[in-house]
């Protein structure tokens, strides 16, 4: 396909599956995912998507209130591909600001991604996950791959150290007070350990995100040193 597509100045072109993002068969990728109410309220929440086949994608829903609430109400999504560190941040310690979005279609996806897709939901089951920390409930979805779209002059590349630093301490984040309430000493010197190497290996965004997850945890739990 040769269709193309320009969002707010930046070109993109129209691929047939999911392996032109290469985003293979088994595999789980850390992504954004963007949806909207149907008031038209947008959400950005990190989700990690598990490719089913090249045209059909799982995720589990359990803790992402909004994007839950959404998915379920309308259906509809967008997988969002970036390595922008505070994308992931922001979206994960609060809400995404109104700069970081554009629009496909009048639905909302994230500015400068590297690739997307829409994607509506063709199956949802209740399910119990052994590793939940809420009350073990949540939601196993399928969705169907619509449309997708790879940014012109961009190759898409796996997640750096540094990277992988953030989305780790993300999870720690997320976790810290339910998960791992008996562990929390360790996973603290953890994540400092991971700070560390991100300040060694990192550039400034990843070294900044660092520093917000931190700075964050300091400030909810004070006795953190």
């Amino acid at each position: 396909m040769n269709q193309k597509l320009n969002i707010n100045n930046k070109h993109y072109k129209k691929a047939d599956d999911l392996e032109s993002l290469n985003m293979f068969k088994g595999q789980l990728y850390e992504t954004i995912v963007t949806t909207q109410s149907n008031e038209h309220v947008k959400n950005a929440a990190p989700i990690g998507v598990i490719c089913k086949d090249s045209n059909h994608v799982v995720i589990h829903l359990d803790n992402c209130v909004h994007t839950h609430l959404n998915i379920m109400e309308n259906g509809e999504l967008i997988v969002n591909i970036t390595n922008n560190p505070l994308i992931f941040t922001y979206s994960t310690l609060g809400e995404l600001e109104d700069e970081y979005f554009d629009e496909f279609n009048g639905f909302p996806m994230i500015k400068d991604s590297l690739g997307f897709f829409k994607a509506h939901v063709i199956k949802t089951i209740e399910k119990k996950r052994e590793n939940d920390y809420n009350d073990g409930i949540g939601n196993v979805v399928t969705c169907e791959v619509e449309d997708i779209y790879i940014s012109d002059n961009n190759e898409i590349v796996p997640l750096n150290r540094a990277m992988n630093a953030v989305i780790e301490s993300l999870v720690y984040y997320c976790r810290f007070d339910h998960k791992y309430k008996d562990k929390q000493d360790m996973i603290w010197t953890h994540m400092k350990e991971l700070n560390r190497v991100c300040q060694k290996v990192g550039n400034e965004s990843e070294k900044e995100s660092m520093k917000l997850i931190l700075d964050k945890m300091r400030e909810t739990y004070e006795y953190l040193d």
